[in-house]
């Protein structure tokens, strides 16, 4: 299977916003506020908010399978020169029938590397909730250490998730 990693632009939004609303119903204790904002963009306003993401220190990634987009990644920087040194990772989801076919760990990957050629960035981190344990252990495997967890650091569903905080150095 030949995936393909590139940088979203609005003229994938529907695409992206329709992955975004299955990871929604998927996972609805995931963290970043991110994915509240593009849901809420709707198909009238996705296309402006993706587009406003660049000038924010944000890039999506998808992985592409003959043209058809399988799964995304974020990254979000802070502007500040005092923060440019760190990237976080959010909204990372893979369509379930594609979750065996390495997609996962080819977008990981693609962000390390990303990170590796961006020599302001020393720093990728992101926020996983506690129960999310296939995450975890994804992300250990891929090189993250646990640095702290924040106790009821999210409601949703009537119950409140604690949230584990990982990085890696890029």
């Amino acid at each position: 299977m030949d995936i393909k990693v590139v940088e979203l632009t609005s003229s994938n939004s529907l695409e992206y916003l329709a992955l975004r609303k299955v990871s929604e119903m998927e996972y609805p204790q995931y963290v970043g506020p991110s994915a509240e904002r593009e849901l809420l963009a709707g198909k009238k306003n996705i296309a402006s908010t993706l587009d406003a993401y660049l000038g924010e220190g944000t890039i999506i990634f998808g992985a592409f399978s003959n043209e058809e987009l399988v799964g995304v990644i974020a990254i979000s920087r802070r502007l500040s020169p005092k923060f440019k040194h760190r990237a976080f990772i959010w909204g990372m989801y893979i369509y379930k029938s594609y979750r065996k076919s390495n997609v996962g760990a080819l977008l990981i990957d693609f962000v390390k590397a990303w990170a590796a050629d961006n020599h302001e960035v020393n720093l990728l981190w992101l926020q996983v909730t506690e129960s999310n344990t296939p995450a975890i252990s994804f992300y250990k495997k891929h090189g993250f250490i646990t640095y702290g967890t924040e106790p009821m650091a999210l409601f949703t569903q009537d119950q409140f998730h604690d949230v584990h905080y990982m990085q890696i150095m890029a």
